[in-house]
């Protein structure tokens, strides 16, 4: 659960929209609580301004930093710096054992953790990859799994032969044909048939795709 605690001054825009602020450049993470403190020059009628705009100018593991833009009464822009505290982890994948060059990621390879800020990897994978992953090189027991580590392994390679159905009214044709490049379910490969014409083609299986 999420407690937020600020001081009454405060509307309850300027906290939810720091959090989604921190929450879009940080996906993963999981906030217990942020408490901004209360600047000591605010203008006397800042219960007047509207907020339009925050930007995160620094993030640690217990504090932070931003600059939230308002408008005035009179429409002019001014901004104000905050600091706040904050109480967060951020979930990411971690390598159960030692992982292989050019292995399948399969789910009894990895287990989901929370970390602090500096132990994070901003490619770090966060969540059950949607596609296969095979490993560009050796990973470590206790590692952080990121992007850098993995290739997708998709669904059709290219240099594959598989099999293309058109669809021309009631009539349905199925040929062969060479997949140009990787592609994975529902998207749009070039794929060349046996007259070396160059087609597109949707993947619908692993061996199969419609002609487009």
């Amino acid at each position: 659960m999420l407690l937020i605690f600020f001081i009454p001054l405060f509307s309850d825009t300027l906290v939810d929209r720091l959090h989604k602020t921190i929450k879009d450049e940080y996906p993963s993470i999981n906030i217990s609580s942020i408490n901004i403190d209360k600047p000591d020059d605010l203008p006397n009628n800042f219960n007047e301004f509207i907020l339009k705009e925050i930007i995160l100018l620094n993030l640690r593991d217990d504090n932070g930093a931003f600059r939230a833009i308002y408008i005035t009464p009179n429409k002019s822009n001014k901004s104000i710096f905050f600091n706040f505290k904050i109480d967060f982890k951020l979930q990411v994948l971690i390598a159960k054992r030692d992982i292989d060059r050019d292995h399948i990621l399969n789910l009894g390879d990895y287990e989901q953790k929370f970390v602090n800020l500096k132990d994070y990897d901003k490619q770090a994978l966060t969540s059950i990859p949607k596609y296969q992953l095979i490993t560009k090189s050796k990973i470590k027991r206790g590692k952080i799994l990121t992007n850098r580590h993995f290739k997708t392994l998709s669904d059709v390679r290219k240099g594959d032969k598989i099999t293309a159905v058109i669809n021309d009214g009631s009539l349905k044709v199925e040929i062969i044909v060479t997949a140009l490049s990787d592609g994975n379910i529902g998207q749009i490969i070039s794929v060349r048939n046996q007259n070396n014409q160059i087609l597109k083609a949707q993947v619908i299986n692993k061996n199969q795709a419609i002609i487009k």
